[in-house]
């Protein structure tokens, strides 16, 4: 993974590579909840082609009501990184291989967050959106 930070604060660039790799352990854990306690109380999720999830508890429930399925590995690339003052976000390509899969391709995307600082480099994610590249 290459991460290129637009501006030159090395520190929220650590801080928010290091909330990506807790993001991805929990998912490859299976662990939603903490995948939450990464974000803000009002963070707001954009799921592909589904109406907006505003709040932990509305993207807990909606986390809920997926298919149970097992992710076996994640790869992140292209990371950007943008901050200014408190606020930051970074774009990212993905692409993700689940257990059992039908077939042994990853599904490949892009995602977008938007992140507040809390404390000195110290990060959540705000809002996340996503899309996925699906061969039609």
């Amino acid at each position: 993974m290459i991460a290129h930070v637009l501006g030159n604060d090395a520190r929220a660039q650590q801080g928010i590579l290091a909330v990506q790799q807790r993001w991805v352990d929990y998912e490859l854990d299976g662990d939603t909840s903490g995948v939450i306690s990464l974000c803000v109380d009002d963070v707001v999720w954009l799921p592909p082609n589904e109406p907006a999830l505003r709040g932990k508890s509305a993207v807990a429930r909606w986390l809920a009501t997926l298919p149970p399925s097992r992710i076996r590995r994640i790869e992140i690339a292209n990371v950007q990184i943008h901050c200014s003052g408190g606020l930051a976000y970074k774009l990212a390509d993905f692409e993700t291989w689940f257990e059992g899969a039908e077939c042994d391709e990853p599904v490949r995307g892009s995602h977008l967050w938007v992140l507040r600082e809390s404390l000195p480099a110290q990060w959540h994610v705000a809002v996340v959106a996503w899309s996925t590249a699906l061969k039609l």
